[in-house]
């Protein structure tokens, strides 16, 4: 039986996740060892499908609130900061499984992972964030991550801003 993966962040409680299938990359020696100056998300967690479709990378970043649309330039400032650790820990991910990094860290799952053969989620989850206020936060976050998801050749719909009630939908929380 696989050991269940679970932590806490931004007051949530993320998982259980089958164990391998989790990688939290801001706690990783990867990153800690390109030094200061980069900022990346809370963790990377590899779906797989028994329909024999791509595995898919959800990069999920947590926060326990966010600014108003109306509170510039903070919102445009917590915008970017969110695009730079999503596409930051995708890259990182995959310079590591590229071997640029050590791959020792990464699981035998993700090591597995074709990069050529799967696809990103690029997810934002705020706690207790109201229904209402999550499709600014969603249209802002799309257009910001628009040159990621074109270069990438990604799902229209890879960038998700979810809230805990949907996350748990989701089972990304308990």
């Amino acid at each position: 039986m696989n050991r269940a993966e679970s932590f806490s962040e931004s007051g949530m409680n993320f998982g259980p996740f089958q164990e391998g299938y989790c990688f939290p990359i801001e706690r990783s020696e990867i990153y800690r060892g390109i030094g200061p100056g980069v900022k990346v998300a809370e963790f990377l967690l590899l779906r797989t499908s028994a329909e024999k479709k791509p595995p898919v990378i959800w990069v999920v970043e947590a926060k326990s609130s966010t600014p108003r649309p109306e509170t510039q330039p903070n919102f445009d400032e917590f915008i970017d900061e969110i695009r730079l650790k999503l596409t930051n820990a995708m890259s990182l991910w995959l310079a590591a499984r590229l071997g640029r990094h050590s791959q020792a860290e990464l699981s035998e799952p993700f090591k597995r992972v074709e990069p050529d053969n799967m696809d990103f989620r690029l997810v934002l989850v705020v706690n207790h964030h109201p229904d209402r206020w999550l499709k600014p936060l969603q249209e802002a976050l799309v257009r910001a991550l628009h040159p990621v998801v074109k270069t990438w050749a990604l799902s229209p719909t890879a960038v998700k801003v979810i809230n805990g009630a949907i996350a748990r939908d989701l089972m990304l929380i308990q």
